[in-house]
């Protein structure tokens, strides 16, 4: 890539220690969702996240705003904007659990030669900063640009993103702008995404009380670790690789172990997974459950099942299916439900529609051209696997912080982002700010 220009390295530089801090005092709060509370509609955590993240916007000499203690922000008006129609930067304060296997602190700031680590630093703390960090500049500079600008801090981005409409029933919402939240280029397309969950009849007198099935399960990772108690009171311990649901590719799916080790246990038990080995083991874009969907634009549908659990008579498999643009949830459902036996049922759980917007639009296109500008290789706008808040907030699209080749990063223990990075994607959010404020 081409290097930063030395006026950009020369700021970066007298910023550093100021940054680091900030960055920090962010990584230490534990923003994982909670109970609600008064004045914390998602949890005491990602409510101290979001004061927080005010308290460095003000630090920045940025006005600030909280709507419905749910999204926070820190705005910079121009003397020169004669509208009120204003550019908006959607970040989340909010994280996943760390989870285990973290070989530094999850909510301290680790700072090595090369990266930061932490839980937060990629998704979403650190692109989040460097995005007010770039707005802090121009407020510095006096920038004459024609629109506000937004930097806004959500709080419920990981677990539903419930704020956005909190933030929308008081608020307009921006005229356009992006979410640093997905990867680079500039995102005009985001697949469907669509969870369900398989129920097969067992019988539990034939299994006994000693059967079970634990592990480390969530709907955002491909598991890595479980246990399988069979009838006989014996236990077996299977271990995968951890991976993001968007990556099932890069991980190794414990459940396929699992299940493996299961196939002659008595009853449904052995059927359910006799019928997982045959066709969700290792298929990770469905090749061997009649959904193998594809598009030139968008690539190959994702499957990625992440828990099986004992409830009363019956075992529940659950997964996440990220489409193709093309693909319709009917197709996938339809075409599933003719691979289960009588007894079993199917259930879709959570939907998100494909989000996509025109990428010759002008504001997708300015944000083009500074990533050309600035790394020196193609801006073309991409499709992702992702999902952000372009789904949930009108006019935005994804917009880094991932560059080209770094997957699977998210929502895995020992969360970095390189330092160079960080410091290339600050100089891009304040020409992208700048850019879209003049348009």
């Amino acid at each position: 890539m081409k290097p930063l220009e030395q006026k950009f390295e020369q700021r970066l530089d007298r910023d550093w220690p100021a940054i680091t801090a900030a960055l920090r005092r962010l990584i230490a709060v534990p923003s994982v969702e909670g109970p609600a509370a008064p004045s914390a509609p998602f949890g005491v955590n990602p409510r101290q996240a979001l004061t927080t993240g005010l308290e460095i916007a003000q630090e920045a000499g940025l006005t600030t705003g909280l709507a419905g203690d749910a999204v926070g922000w820190g705005e910079y008006r121009s003397p020169a904007a004669a509208t009120d129609d204003y550019v908006g930067i959607v970040g989340h304060l909010d994280v996943v659990a760390a989870g285990s296997g973290w070989h530094t602190p999850p909510f301290e700031l680790t700072i090595t030669p090369t990266q930061f680590l932490g839980r937060g630093v990629l998704d979403n703390k650190g692109p989040w900063l460097s995005a007010l960090w770039a707005l802090r500049w121009l407020a510095e500079d006096g920038a004459p640009l024609k629109r506000p600008v937004r930097v806004l801090a959500g709080s419920n981005e990981e677990s539903g993103s419930q704020d956005i409409p909190k933030y929308l029933a008081e608020q307009p919402a921006p005229i356009w702008g992006y979410t640093p939240d997905g990867k680079y280029p500039v995102v005009y397309g985001e697949r469907g995404i669509l969870r369900g969950a398989i129920t097969w009849p067992i019988d539990t007198a034939v299994l006994g009380p000693q059967f079970a099935i634990s592990g480390e399960f969530s709907p955002a990772i491909v598991p890595d670790r479980a246990a399988l108690t069979f009838p006989d009171g014996h236990q077996e311990h299977f271990h995968g690789k951890k991976a993001p649901s968007n990556a099932p590719e890069l991980g190794d799916n414990v459940l396929d172990h699992l299940t493996a080790a299961g196939t002659q246990l008595p009853g449904g038990a052995g059927d359910l997974f006799q019928w997982y080995q045959a066709h969700f083991a290792g298929a990770f874009a469905g090749e061997h459950a009649n959904i193998r969907f594809t598009d030139p634009v968008s690539g190959a549908l994702q499957l990625t099942p992440y828990r099986i659990a004992l409830s009363g008579d019956h075992l529940t498999l659950a997964f996440s299916i990220r489409y193709p643009l093309n693909t319709t949830e009917d197709e996938i459902v339809s075409n599933l439900r003719g691979l289960l036996p009588a007894g079993a049922a199917l259930t879709v759980t959570s939907r998100m529609a494909p989000v996509k917007h025109d990428p010759h639009s002008p504001f997708i296109q300015a944000l083009a051209k500074v990533y050309t500008d600035i790394t020196g290789t193609d801006g073309s706008p991409v499709t992702t696997t992702g999902a952000t808040y372009a789904r949930s907030m009108p006019n935005i699209v994804a917009f880094g912080p991932s560059f080209p080749g770094q997957k699977g990063i998210a929502h895995k223990e020992d969360e970095w982002l390189n330092i160079s990075d960080f410091r290339r994607m600050l100089v891009i959010n304040y020409l992208s700010i700048q850019a879209l404020a003049n348009l």
